[in-house]
């Protein structure tokens, strides 16, 4: 009967290589995603993050190289989720909104994601900072936003135009770059504007911007727009 119920009862299955590796590479992105999101790229070191995650440098070195790697999978990790959702909800704004769609309803179905899920947990409140960062930033790190991002800009670009078909292709592409400029800056949670306020409006009230954005952004876009019928264009 002791063998009988040895058997009964079940020893937990091991984990596989695959599964500790992906457990391993998971606990070393989110750490690494909270240093480069708090430190910034240059203030960030495999020391760093290796502490952070409680993992050895030379097994950051074994998955991710060096890292500018690093940085660039922080990066790639998230963005395909929230463009899969943006992509929906650009190409799917017109069918919810019919013929009343607004510039309003087109902000909201691009900038509301990320609004969304940076209330959602620290995670993301972190890779928003870090795209934040990426977008204010020159050289090889703008490669990394248009990798990830530029499909779902030219969508974005795209729908402008056919809700402002008297609208230059220079303004639509001045309305997109303070759209996302504001937008990033917007994400970033600088907490410039708590210390400006006295904490009366904080940098980290997602729901708060998500609520104001769209009204303010879609009226400068029609302001811009609204030059090209005065000059003729």
């Amino acid at each position: 009967m002791a063998d009988n119920a040895a058997k009964a009862t079940k020893r937990p299955s091991r984990r596989s290589n695959v599964e500790r590796r992906e457990e391993s590479m998971t606990r070393i992105l989110d750490h690494a995603e909270a240093e480069f999101a708090s430190r910034g790229y240059d203030g960030t070191t495999f020391v760093n993050v290796a502490a952070a995650a409680g993992v050895d440098t030379a097994l950051m070195r074994y998955y991710f190289g060096d890292k500018e790697s690093l940085f660039a999978a922080v990066f790639r990790r998230r963005g395909p989720e929230v463009n899969n959702i943006r992509l929906k909800a650009l190409k799917g704004f017109r069918e919810r909104h019919g013929d009343s769609a607004t510039l309003e309803d087109l902000v909201e179905a691009f900038a509301g994601v990320a609004f969304e899920f940076g209330a959602r947990d620290e995670g993301w409140r972190n890779y928003c900072a870090i795209v934040a960062y990426v977008n204010t930033s020159r050289g090889e790190m703008h490669e990394l936003m248009s990798e990830v991002f530029d499909e779902v800009s030219e969508t974005l670009i795209a729908e402008m135009g056919l809700l402002m078909p008297e609208a230059s292709r220079e303004s639509l592409y001045w309305g997109y770059h303070f759209l996302t400029g504001a937008f990033t800056f917007s994400i970033g949670q600088t907490g410039r504007i708590d210390r400006i306020s006295h904490g009366e409006v904080l940098s980290s009230d997602f729901p708060g911007m998500q609520a104001r954005f769209p009204t303010f952004v879609a009226a400068g876009i029609r302001a811009i727009c609204a030059q090209d019928s005065k000059s003729g264009n």
